[in-house]
């Protein structure tokens, strides 16, 4: 993880790097937290068969729990809370993210993330 222009979250007096992937079985967005290069939270949580658009997700209860997700609303990298859906055993957030606050914090990550999207697009265009 190249962390020479990324911007850290201040939570709790750490500093977390946010790393954005995407989910292998459908593609969606996947956030993670990392202090020190070791995991510190899954922020999302894939919830296979929610529809959502590609800039949403879900937020793991963990990271709600913790305070993580308010800090994410705070530093604007969610935009906004839909509300809570409940899944399986569970009940998430709902929640927008903003892509081009988010590429602060993983700019390499969210570049792939956009990347896969077109591919994808282009993909079902015939």
């Amino acid at each position: 993880m190249n962390n020479a222009k990324r911007k850290t979250l201040k939570f709790k007096g750490e500093d977390l790097f946010i790393n954005v992937l995407s989910y292998r079985n459908n593609n969606r967005i996947a956030i993670l937290a990392y202090k020190g290069g070791e995991p510190y939270s899954d922020i999302t949580i894939n919830l296979s068969g929610m529809c959502v658009d590609e800039n949403e997700g879900f937020i793991d209860s963990l990271a709600e729990s913790i305070g993580l997700e308010q800090e994410l609303v705070n530093a604007k990298i969610i935009k906004e809370v839909y509300g809570k859906v409940k899944y399986n055993m569970g009940t998430y957030d709902a929640v927008a993210f903003d892509l081009e606050e988010l590429k602060k914090y993983d700019p390499e990550g969210v570049e792939k993330f956009n990347l896969m999207l077109k591919e994808k697009e282009c993909n079902y265009e015939m």
